[in-house]
């Protein structure tokens, strides 16, 4: 026997020997490999790395859009608010302006102010003062309320006339607004050079050239047409008080053809402007008037110890023809400002309507006062 046969005879009884035949010990051989393959770790493919990303940019892209909708439902809605609110604002003071125009044509007025009755003669012009109603409106500003409005009725007399004032008058104004004594002359000056019709500059006025040279349109030349229009003369809109939004201007000036001041229904920071009359003094004087007016220079010597001096000038204790008509509502930042000027003896109508504005609020000082109901009840019928 050769070698190789001995080795093959030798090889088999081994292989029986171990109890399995070759053939089986080499596929558990290959079983082996496989699961010991099958124990290695798989790394993510990349396509499972992208679907990841893209699922993480898809949520925030929904997130900025689901927070740019609510932002824009959020700015609609406030905008639909405050359109309803502004809605029912203006609809709320024609109410009332209607309202009010009516008390001005058909109630009288009394040193008291708008005696709340009607039949009567007005009394404007004439000498005899009406039957003193239960009720009345005063005509010093003071606040009444009339549903979701607030209506203010202030003689014009009881202002600083722009158009018709003395110059004195003028120069004391100018002191509430803080204005330096020594700016005062020059900006009376060029606001005299504004209102008249020649082109004659006075020594520290201004006319067309002046504006031109300053860029501004030249002067109107006229009268005044609203008291903001003063901001139009050079130099008075460098006034730090006249050019705040809640300047108080429009309460503290007229442009009514009207003569005279009246103590009765001026505001407080024109009484102060009297000489010799102290703020103590002030206060007695418009506790006083709120329930019986100054009725002559007799009562006002008796009420503060002093007579009546100029300024402001050409004293008077009676309203005049003009009421400067302030309203205004809940839930809207701007007031309605009317300067309606009575004619019962025209025949185009029993008013005339000088001015009519809408401005942000004006400031008014201290506390605000609780505005009273608007005594109607007797002149207009009971809602069915």
């Amino acid at each position: 026997m050769s070698d190789e046969s001995a080795i093959v005879t030798r090889g088999a009884p081994e292989s029986k020997a171990n109890g399995a035949p070759a053939s089986f010990l080499h596929l558990q051989s290959k079983q082996v490999t496989l699961a010991a393959g099958t124990l290695q770790p798989r790394r993510p493919s990349d396509q499972a790395g992208f679907a990841l990303v893209l699922t993480l940019v898809v949520i925030a892209v929904l997130a900025l859009v689901t927070q740019m909708m609510s932002a824009w439902l959020t700015t609609a809605l406030e905008d639909a608010i405050a359109n309803q609110h502004e809605v029912e604002a203006r609809q709320q003071m024609a109410d009332a302006k209607a309202i009010a125009l009516y008390l001005l044509a058909a109630c009288p007025v009394s040193f008291r102010g708008l005696e709340m009755t009607v039949g009567q003669v007005r009394s404007i012009g004439l000498t005899e003062e009406p039957r003193n109603a239960e009720n009345f409106i005063r005509l010093d500003d003071s606040p009444y309320r009339l549903g979701g409005a607030l209506l203010r009725f202030q003689d014009a007399r009881g202002l600083i006339n722009l158009n018709l004032g003395l110059p004195g008058d003028v120069y004391a104004l100018l002191g509430i607004l803080g204005v330096p004594a020594e700016d005062r002359d020059g900006l009376i000056d060029k606001l005299l050079d504004y209102l008249d019709a020649d082109s004659f500059r006075r020594l520290n006025g201004a006319e067309a050239p002046e504006y031109l040279e300053a860029g501004l349109d030249p002067p109107a030349n006229a009268p005044l047409r609203t008291p903001l229009e003063v901001r139009r003369v050079l130099g008075w809109r460098d006034i730090e008080g006249l050019a705040r939004d809640d300047t108080v201007w429009p309460r503290l000036t007229s442009i009514a053809p009207v003569a005279g001041f009246n103590v009765n229904t001026a505001p407080r920071p024109l009484l102060m402007l009297i000489p010799s009359l102290n703020s103590d003094m002030v206060d007695q004087i418009m506790a006083v008037r709120r329930t019986t007016p100054i009725a002559g220079s007799l009562a006002w010597q008796a009420l503060t110890g002093i007579p009546l001096e100029a300024p402001p000038a050409r004293t008077f204790y009676f309203p005049s023809s003009t009421v400067v008509l302030t309203l205004s509502a809940e839930h809207w930042p701007l007031e309605r400002r009317l300067s309606v000027r009575q004619t019962p003896r025209l025949a185009d109508g029993p008013w005339v309507i000088d001015y009519d504005l809408e401005t942000p609020r004006a400031a008014r000082d201290g506390a605000e006062e609780t505005p009273d109901n608007l005594p109607i009840s007797q002149l207009l019928p009971a809602a069915p």
